[in-house]
């Protein structure tokens, strides 16, 4: 009996030691994360070697880690936003401005024809200031989560040739013949929404290629061992390949052009990668020595044609 008494006092004992040593690990981690500010790198130290004591402080640790990942991440959001929106911002002002000057000039101006060519070319600045605003719009309901896109069977064919068409003048003008290789296809999509994609990817490819551009549609199992969906390609050489950065082509207000020489907000792509995104499609990009290659993955398509 006494040494039974004696155990279960040593067991009581040994347990009292333990929890005391439990409630003293925790109230010390507890007044670390208390006090520890925000801002600052240290992180949880483990004083014991107690049972799941180790995998609790690496928890915790992990999770301070993530948090500021993810402020790191949003204060270089934030800072690219608002260096985006001062590009914007004076993208906006420049036809603006112009056309302000045109129409105080008219004003001044005597001669008819002098005055119709004045109001012209302020009409010219103020639809580019229209284009930039529209692009900003479509950004924003692009990108909002509560209006689902309603997606249904679109014949492919019919889409790239109205694009392309569309813009045949100023291929023209530059003397290039684009080129479309396609089957009949019939996708699940949106097709306003599709239809605005490869809008943008052939605007694109106008302002900043220098050749023709080919559009080139075939069955992503081509590629990449799948045997659903398709796959589009928008290829067609640029200038100064090195002036791409790939991995931010789809960005909002990326421009490669940094003296902003070119027309556009930087938006368009990024619209065309929010469109593809609403609609389970992907877009990529990626340079094949002087060509730039955009790659439209769309969902399992219903239909292919010979």
């Amino acid at each position: 009996m006494v040494v039974a008494a004696l155990l279960l006092v040593g067991l009581g004992l040994g347990a009292f030691f333990v929890c005391v040593c439990y409630a003293t690990e925790l109230g010390r981690h507890a007044r670390f994360l208390a006090r520890r500010e925000r801002l600052s790198n240290a992180r949880l130290t483990c004083g014991s070697r107690l049972p799941g004591m180790v995998g609790m402080v690496d928890a915790v640790n992990a999770e301070i880690d993530a948090a500021d990942a993810e402020r790191v991440e949003a204060l270089r959001a934030a800072d690219e936003f608002s260096r985006g929106l001062s590009a914007l911002s004076h993208d906006v002002r420049t036809p603006l401005t112009g056309a302000r000057g045109y129409l105080q000039l008219a004003r001044e101006e005597s001669d008819s024809a002098r005055k119709d060519e004045q109001l012209a070319a302020a009409d010219a600045r103020l639809a580019a200031m229209s284009g930039l605003l529209d692009e900003l719009f479509s950004y924003a309901r692009a990108a909002d989560p509560d209006s689902p896109l309603e997606l249904g069977p679109v014949a492919l064919r019919p889409v790239l040739e109205q694009v392309l068409l569309g813009h045949y003048p100023e291929f023209e003008a530059r003397g290039w013949e684009p080129e479309l290789t396609c089957r009949d296809v019939v996708v699940t999509a949106n097709r306003e929404a599709l239809s605005r994609i490869v809008e943008n990817l052939v605007v694109n490819a106008l302002r900043h290629g220098s050749g023709p551009l080919a559009v080139h549609v075939h069955p992503a199992g081509e590629r990449d061992g799948e045997k659903n969906g398709v796959a589009v390609e928008f290829s067609n050489p640029v200038a100064d390949p090195s002036a791409i950065d790939v991995d931010r082509l789809f960005e909002r207000f990326y421009q490669a052009d940094a003296s902003r020489s070119t027309a556009g907000s930087g938006l368009g792509l990024s619209v065309a990668a929010k469109l593809a995104e609403a609609q389970g499609m992907t877009l990529t990009a990626h340079l094949s020595g002087s060509t730039l290659v955009c790659e439209l993955g769309t969902v399992p398509n219903s239909q292919m044609g010979g």
